[in-house]
């Protein structure tokens, strides 16, 4: 196959992939290197739809930032997983720093624990102690950090 021809077919690959969900720059060039692309064909098609304005990280990190924090995740779990993507941790760090607010994140977990705990008798049946280890637990998997995890506990404790 000619240059060219695997130039269209490495395109055609990205295109395909982003119709899906938006991608990392790091992703696109991950996934053609897997197809058995050349990394210089990777490095044109993926600068070439950055030119486009089809790959854009800066773009990316803010939107899956709000998507997870609309789904109930926190800044450690979001941070981990936009690394995980390959994304700067410069452009993590800034960004993270611009979109998450104590305050906010406090919220977030007491409206988790209001939707988790309404109209179960879990709590009366396993003991409070149980109760904050067993959902503590939960917020830590979720990313969140432990002061605001003790302190949200304790609001939720207080508005019971």
């Amino acid at each position: 196959m000619d240059e060219e021809a695997t130039l269209k077919k490495a395109r055609n690959m990205v295109l395909r992939l982003l119709t899906y969900r938006a991608r990392s720059r790091n992703e696109i060039y991950e996934y053609l290197e897997r197809k058995g692309f050349a990394d210089e064909i990777a490095e044109f098609v993926v600068k070439e739809m950055e030119g486009y304005g089809y790959i854009n990280d800066r773009q990316f990190v803010t939107d899956y930032i709000n998507y997870r924090k609309m789904r109930g995740f926190g800044l450690k779990r979001v941070r981990y997983e936009l690394y995980m993507k390959g994304i700067d941790e410069h452009l993590i760090d800034q960004k993270i720093a611009e979109s998450f607010d104590r305050n906010e994140d406090i919220e977030r977990i007491v409206e988790l624990l209001e939707k988790r705990n309404s109209g179960l008798k879990k709590r009366d049946d396993l003991g409070s102690d149980r109760w904050f280890q067993r959902e503590a637990a939960f917020l830590q998997r979720r990313g969140f950090p432990d002061e605001l995890i003790i302190t949200a506990l304790k609001k939720f404790n207080i508005s019971e």
